[in-house]
């Protein structure tokens, strides 16, 4: 083979002994994948302990080392960095992939690809040149890249971060482009007008190491690339990569990769000469042997190509216990001062007669708009606004569920873009302060309202999630709930006290450490606050970043994790309640007002039945998220009602919740059927459709709400069949209520009209009253006591089955 040998831009290897390994970087990107054994990869300061079926990526230039057990069999695949920067155009290509810390299916769907990959190596004796390699390299990297990938657009906004993707951006093309010459931080520094000094610092900041090291790896990533794929003499090579010198390079060199580069290419050839004579040694022979039994072992079929699913299930009607209503008791609708207006009034109303709504939870009773200061010149507190949310709750035959912590309001289109009202850094307030308002509200609601009323009532101390990584905060906030617990009990020792939203996609040991800090002092909550958006939160180089999480099954794996963790802390007889939770923060998505986000809610609903006493969707009312762009009809709202008054798909899975009977019978992953214990059975299904990358890879304000379904995994149709046995023989009337994209849906309906934009008084009337679920009727007769259920669903829709012995 030529000078020009061909170089793989993904290579494989296994290896059966990982003995522990002296700390290194390199510029390619590592994907490790533990069959047999265990191994623990140390990242700086973090530890991943892998187990069997762990994946995990090593980011380009992170440094680690790796230690392995004595029965370790592992896959090594080392993705060339270039090739991937070029197909993102970008230099600052940055993977999340560790299967340690997420239960994702997509890892699944990861494996199933590295284990045909791995066969395909097995049986060709590892030979790289064939398509068939090349296919499967480039299926791992899809998923890799749709999956995992985290881009520059799910960076946070921070403080510093403005001219971020620039700088880097004209840092790695200067090296790129001069890497084989003799640069240096100062000839930099003067290119992009820094001072030395700074563009020091911002080396370490955001590469992890100085410029020197940053310049040695470059220049060693393509030196052995030539030692190793061409026949150049080694002097040639070093001067030809920016080396000063013949023994600067070996030094570099030896350093690095533990032998000189003579040593490593005449190392090289004799393996390559091996490989195309020899036999197997008998390392590779056990290495070999037990990659086959592996994989045998582990074999998965490739699943057929399928365009309708079929499920099956059965379910004794005379089997059913009482139902647990979770779902649907709470709704969030957002700032205090926002029940004041009428219009977010007449939709509470609305929406208490159409899904049946216990609380109404908000924030901010204490803010200028309430008219209740902390510190008022003359002692006294005016809660003359918070009695007219509070009378009107009353009225209405709601509770209140008060969120007492102070949240600043914010208008999110994006996790880049936001519209912040106030400041996001809400400071705790003054104990004293915080002690002297309590009492006063405390003393005037139970006066107002009597305390048998109050105590049926809950509140909740929020912990601003910008003060997670503060120690001492933890201890103020938990000075500040107790201040909050005693005051509370003292005047309602029934209401509810909880805290402290906490958040699924924070550090886990960093929750861990603040249970158990709880669980040591004297008061404890009467539940846990937990709120779910589907996000991974992690910080690379300094930055911070919010990337959507691309696991289905995001909700209930987040709500398994916590109640372990909670347990752990010692706490978890303590109930936790979902306060807040969506598919996302983004208020300008319009998936809030598709057929999906109604599945989307079912789905959710099922997955975590009986784990949590309640789940508060966030929120009711687009009118809560209105501003200068919000004049069309639909504008992506995570509401559940439009600003018109037009319930959504996703309003009317609460809708159809809201009908099921009182006992419970069965569920599945795309139903849930009830009984009132006699002879009816109400039944509320869905064929909820996985996202796909093409989601992931765009802006949640940016998503094109003409072409929904671009952004799907498939479309397959369900074909549901469900048995009702031990039912009494008869004749059955069965009702099928449908929200699909023909009918009740909101934005299909405006599709049809292609998005005008200037919709008259009659036009929404008719919204009103073409945004209903479309009916059909059935009869049945059962003769042998099963009933046999038959529901074909389209792709993302939800349906409501009533099913009745007639008369």
């Amino acid at each position: 083979m030529d000078n020009n040998r061909y170089k793989e831009k993904v290579r494989l290897a296994v290896y059966n002994d990982t003995k522990e390994s002296t700390e290194h970087f390199h510029q390619d990107i590592e994907l490790l994948y533990v069959m047999e054994g265990t191994l623990d990869v140390f990242l700086g300061e973090q530890t991943v302990h892998m187990q069997p079926e762990d994946i995990l990526v090593v980011n380009a230039n992170k440094k680690h080392s790796v230690k392995g057990s004595d029965n370790i069999l592992i896959a090594q695949f080392m993705i060339e960095y270039h090739m991937v920067s070029d197909v993102f155009q970008s230099m600052n290509v940055i993977f999340w992939c560790d299967s340690t810390k997420d239960k994702s299916d997509r890892y699944d769907a990861l494996r199933e690809v590295l284990k045909k990959l791995l066969n395909h190596h097995l049986s060709t004796g590892g030979n790289t040149a064939s398509f068939g390699h090349i296919s499967l390299c480039y299926q791992v990297l899809d998923i890799l890249s749709g999956y995992f990938l985290v881009q520059t657009a799910d960076k946070e906004i921070g403080d510093e971060n403005d001219k971020f993707d620039e700088r880097i951006q004209q840092i790695n093309n200067y090296i790129r482009a001069n890497y084989n010459q003799p640069i240096s931080l100062k000839e930099l520094s003067e290119k992009l007008y820094l001072s030395n000094g700074y563009l020091s610092r911002f080396f370490k900041k955001n590469y992890g190491m100085n410029f020197a090291e940053y310049l040695t790896n470059i220049r060693l990533f393509h030196a052995v690339d030539e030692l190793l794929y061409t026949n150049t003499p080694i002097t040639m090579i070093a001067y030809d990569n920016g080396f000063a010198s013949v023994a600067v390079f070996n030094k570099a060199f030896k350093k690095t990769y533990g032998e000189t580069p003579s040593a490593l290419r005449k190392k090289s050839k004799e393996q390559t000469e091996k490989e195309e004579t020899r036999t197997p040694q008998e390392d590779d022979r056990e290495i070999q042997k037990r990659l086959e039994k592996y994989l045998i072992q582990n074999h998965a079929e490739p699943a057929e190509e399928q365009h309708v699913e079929k499920l099956r299930n059965q379910h004794s009607v005379q089997q059913y216990t009482e139902l647990k209503h979770c779902w649907g008791r709470t709704l969030n609708i957002g700032m205090a001062s926002d029940i004041l207006k009428s219009e977010i009034q007449e939709h509470i109303i609305l929406l208490k007669e159409t899904i049946g709504i216990e609380f109404i939870r908000f924030c901010n009773p204490f803010t200028k708009e309430m008219l209740i200061d902390f510190n008022p010149a003359d002692g006294k507190y005016n809660f003359t606004r918070l009695d007219s949310i509070l009378d009107f709750l009353l009225r209405q035959g709601l509770k209140p569920h008060i969120e007492m912590g102070q949240k600043p309001r914010m208008l999110t289109y994006n996790v880049q873009k936001l519209e912040v009202d106030g400041n996001r850094n809400v400071e705790f307030p003054d104990p004293d302060e915080w002690q002297s308002v309590l009492e006063a509200m405390l003393r005037h609601l139970v006066s107002r309202y009597g305390r048998s009323e109050v105590d049926t009532w809950r509140m909740e101390l929020w912990f601003n999630e910008n003060k997670w990584d503060d120690q001492d905060s933890h201890d103020t906030y938990l000075n500040l709930f107790d201040i909050l617990y005693t005051t509370v009990k003292k005047y309602s020792e029934n209401l509810e006290v909880g805290g402290c939203g906490i958040r699924a996609d924070y550090q886990e040991m960093l929750r861990l450490n603040f249970y158990k800090q709880w669980e040591k002092r004297a008061i404890h909550p009467d539940f846990f606050s937990f709120i779910v958006y589907p996000y991974d939160r992690g910080e690379e180089k300094q930055d911070h970043y919010a990337k959507r999480c691309t696991d289905n099954e995001c909700v209930k794996h987040r709500v398994t994790d916590e109640k372990k963790l909670i347990e752990q802390g010692g706490l978890g007889h303590i109930p936790l309640y979902i306060t807040e939770w969506n598919l996302t923060v983004s208020t300008r998505n319009p998936m809030n007002d598709s057929c999906f986000k109604g599945a989307y809610i079912l789905k959710n609903i099922f997955d975590i039945y009986g784990e949590v006493e309640d789940m508060a969707y966030w929120a009711g009312s687009d009118r809560t998220f209105e501003y200068y762009d919000s004049n069309e009809l639909l504008y992506g709202g995570t509401g559940i009602m439009t600003k018109d008054g037009i319930l959504k798909p996703a309003g009317f899975a609460f809708e159809f919740m809201n009908r099921l009977y009182s006992y419970y019978i069965g569920r599945g992953e795309n139903y849930l059927v009830s009984t009132d214990g006699h002879d009816s059975y109400g039944i509320v299904c869905h064929n909820q459709k996985p996202l796909g990358y093409h989601y992931y890879f765009t802006k949640e304000d940016e998503i094109e709400r003409e072409h929904l379904w671009k952004y799907f995994e498939n479309h397959d149709e369900l074909d549901l069949n469900l048995e009702l046995k031990d039912v009494e023989n008869g004749n059955y009337q069965v009702k099928f209520y449908r929200i699909n994209e023909q009918n009740g849906s909101v934005s299909n309906i405006w599709a049809d009209m292609e998005f005008e934009p200037e919709l008259s008084r009659n036009d929404i009337k008719y919204f009103r009253r073409v945004c209903e679920p479309k009916l059909t009727i059935q009869k049945h007769e059962v003769k042998n006591h099963i009933l046999k259920l038959s529901i074909p669903m389209q792709v993302n829709e939800i349906a409501f089955v009533r099913v009745r012995m007639m008369v």
